[in-house]
């Protein structure tokens, strides 16, 4: 029985079909089965290659039916080629109702229709570019959000994936993610093609000829005849050859020469022009039809010594055919030109959809048959200036931005000049650093500073610096960081400069690590003049709105640390709202963040949490990026503390350092551990709470964190008063704060010191917060 899934428009089919027999003895076969016997009880993802026809879905239900998982589970199959792009994540995930417009019901996507049975994702080499992060999450996380919800669902079934492409290809053509790929492909099996297997045509013949309603009988020679025949359509086209047999013919015995009126006349002779074409098809141009024509007179013309009279005799037009050619391919190139410079203007504003929109149109009309070095630089820069676009669309981590990087290193080898390569570098940096590949990230930057050195150009050397102290930063290294950002002289550049070859605002970025850095390690001042000079940015009427949106992430970030609640909430709700119009989707994430940070600080702290996490899921983790990771987990962690619910905190400390750890970074690694101490001490684990603070002020002062070592030992000399160790408690406290700048306001150090008195003698007591000149 077979029974269709879904509205009419969706291309996939629910099996629940008797048990299938495997047809074939062949030493090809055989080794199929034999892999399909070791592979289907597992639970593992398995990708099935071969060509089209050849029978990947028959290999994917074998591996279902043979498999360990419920034996009443289904076998869903989806054509990832045949589903509309802007249907593929409601098909696949479900939505909500009113998740969109249409959408009156709530409706269960093939993820949750599985249930314990298998997802069949057929022609997965057709599946989206733009889609691939969140598949790749599914397959890590067992887990998906359905469009519109909040809450993350499980998956228990099995992904069996199948394609007749070359996924390899794919993936060194930017067109499928390599983590997507190597995740399918925990088992692969090969399926061959009818040509490898041909002592089974008979065997099939036999088979599908059972299946007919008149089954038709095939003489030994016609048997023979078809074992000799050319399959391209390989299983397929034998099914549907023996078919139209049984239908059409007068006799039920099928001799050579009844068989012969029935294959396609001429076979072997159309098997050039086919290839020919074939080979044509399989070129990466969207117009195939184009290309050929550029083609042809190109080579036509190069064959007659560029005579438009003989390329035309040649080619069997009008020599004003060739001329019209000629003359259109120059006007393109204006138009290319054109498109080209609205483009760049509508990326400095910004404006990055539009932009994107104008350079893939000249893209389009870029000539692409031609590889001579002009059109190869052009291509080359459109390509890189889609890469901005993409980031600041998607966020730095996007798999478009990847493919754009990837696609301008292809055009660009062998004629892009040592700024042009800067760029790219400066693109897969980004991509490493969002996906936390920190130790990668590092080597690029360091492969960036070799390029500058030995180019001695200023902005090369800036961007190299920028990108390594950014790096180190996340590594935990803020001193070695601020050495990088001193070096790259980006601190010293006027208020007026701003954009970089990246065509983003480097200053801010520059301003915000120098911020970031100089607050972890106890240079309040200089973090506290960042911030003033990031919040001038903010307001600067010539900034672009992706300039206003860097400026304030620094901004909100200094304030959310320095926790001034009052400057914290404009900023974050601007922040939000500004990217949430222009569609910047890295930093609508880190805007909602820093609202459910102000949230949480004005006493709702598990809407706050719940904002935190919905923003991060949305924003990151199903985009496929990690940064940010341990900032969140550690906001989040507080907010649940504070609403009481520790065990929670607790669990959610315990993954986030492991994350940080299989990561190596380390920027909040204290301040997530002081966190899990005192998760443990709400749950009454003294002993552990005790490990956990100190465990929290070792690696601050292993890391030089100043602000992580105030709050671990504030909250360490608590626990410790209240088990009856003031001497103690009063001694960490002292050495921990003694050499703490105190010339900005800063609430953790104000409780130190506010601490620190209550609990000394008073003849032994210090200056009080009033007398101490840090500004409160």
């Amino acid at each position: 029985m077979t029974a269709y899934l879904g509205h009419g428009r969706s291309p996939a089919v629910l099996h629940a079909e008797p048990p299938l027999r495997a047809v074939g003895h062949s030493p090809a076969f055989q080794k199929i089965l034999r892999l399909v016997a070791r592979i289907a009880p597992t639970d593992h993802t398995l990708l099935i290659t071969g060509p089209t026809g050849a029978g990947k879905e028959i290999v994917a239900q074998l591996v279902h039916q043979q498999g360990s998982r419920d034996a009443d589970g289904r076998f869903i199959d989806i054509n990832c080629g045949a589903i509309p792009e802007q249907l593929v994540e409601s098909e696949l995930f479900g939505h909500t109702r009113g998740a969109f417009t249409g959408a009156a019901a709530e409706r269960q996507g093939y993820f949750e229709m599985a249930a314990q049975g298998t997802l069949f994702l057929d022609e997965i080499g057709e599946f989206p570019l733009s889609l691939q992060a969140k598949l790749l999450r599914v397959l890590e996380t067992r887990t998906f959000r359905p469009v519109g919800g909040q809450e993350q669902r499980p998956f228990t079934g099995r992904i069996v994936a199948a394609t007749h492409r070359n996924l390899e290809d794919l993936v060194r053509s930017g067109r499928f993610r390599e983590d997507l790929y190597y995740r399918l492909a925990v088992f692969s099996i090969d399926v061959p093609g009818l040509d490898q297997r041909r002592d089974d045509i008979p065997a099939l013949v036999h088979h599908f000829a059972a299946r007919e309603s008149t089954p038709p009988r095939f003489s030994a020679e016609a048997l023979e005849r078809l074992k000799a025949q050319p399959w391209p359509g390989n299983v397929r086209e034998l099914r549907s050859l023996v078919s139209r047999i049984a239908v059409l013919s007068d006799e039920t015995e099928i001799s050579l020469g009844i068989l012969e009126s029935f294959l396609t006349p001429s076979a072997e002779q159309a098997l050039p022009s086919d290839a020919l074409i074939d080979a044509v098809l399989r070129l990466d141009e969207p117009d195939k039809m184009a290309l050929v024509e550029r083609l042809l007179i190109d080579r036509a013309l190069s064959l007659n010594g560029g005579s438009k009279t003989a390329a035309a005799a040649m080619l069997g037009v009008n020599r004003k055919v060739v001329e019209r050619r000629l003359l259109a391919r120059e006007k393109s190139r204006t138009a290319v030109d054109e498109c080209m410079i609205a483009g760049r203007r509508m990326l400095e504003r910004g404006e990055f959809r539009e932009s994107a929109a104008t350079l893939r149109r000249a893209l389009t009309l870029l000539d692409g048959g031609n590889e001579h070095l002009p059109t190869r630089k052009l291509r080359f820069e459109l390509h890189r200036m889609l890469a901005v676009c993409y980031r600041g669309i998607y966020g730095w981590h996007s798999p478009q931005a990847q493919a754009e990087h990837e696609a301008a290193l292809r055009a660009g080898q062998g004629v892009v000049d040592s700024i042009e390569l800067n760029s790219l570098m400066f693109g897969i940096w980004s991509v490493q650093l969002m996906m936390m590949q920190l130790f990668s990230a590092r080597a690029t930057a360091q492969d960036m500073l070799k390029l500058a050195h030995t180019t001695a150009h200023p902005a090369i050397h800036a961007e190299a610096q920028f990108a390594l102290a950014n790096t180190l930063f996340w590594l935990g290294d803020s001193e070695e960081a601020l050495a990088c950002l001193a070096l790259s002289k980006l601190l010293d550049a006027e208020p007026a400069e701003r954009h970089s070859a990246q065509g983003i605002d480097l200053v801010a970025l520059a301003q915000t690590f120098a911020g970031l850095a100089s607050f972890q390690t106890g240079a309040l001042a200089r973090a506290q003049r960042m911030r003033e000079l990031l919040a001038q940015r903010c307001t600067d009427p010539e900034a672009s709105m992706f300039d206003r949106a860097i400026a304030l992430q620094g901004a909100a970030w200094l304030a959310c640390l320095f926790e001034d609640t009052q400057a914290l909430g404009p900023m974050a709700s601007e922040l939000a709202q500004l990217a949430r119009d222009h569609e910047f989707g890295f930093y609508r994430g880190v805007g909602e963040i820093f609202c459910g940070c102000h949230m949480a600080a004005l006493g709702d702290p598990e809407p706050g949490e719940q904002r935190m996490r919905v923003a991060y899921a949305a924003y990151f983790v199903e985009q496929g990026g990690a940064l940010f990771h341990s900032f969140q987990a550690w906001k989040r962690a507080e907010a649940l503390l504070a609403a009481g619910r520790a065990a929670d905190s607790a669990a959610l400390i315990e993954q986030a350092l492991e994350i940080a750890q299989s990561h190596h970074e380390r920027a909040y690694l204290s301040e997530l551990m002081c966190v899990g101490g005192l998760a443990k001490q709400m749950l009454g684990d003294l002993d552990g709470a005790e490990d956990g603070l100190r465990s929290a002020l070792s690696t601050a002062q292993a890391l030089g964190s100043v602000p992580g070592r105030i709050r671990a030992a504030t909250h360490l000399a608590e626990l410790l008063y209240q088990d009856g160790r003031r001497r103690q408690a009063v001694s960490l406290l002292e050495k921990s704060i003694q050499d703490v700048e105190r010339v900005v306001p800063y609430p953790a150090l104000t409780r130190a010191l506010q601490l620190m008195e209550q609990l000394k003698p008073r003849d032994l007591s210090v200056p009080t917060v009033g007398e101490v000149q840090h500004g409160i």
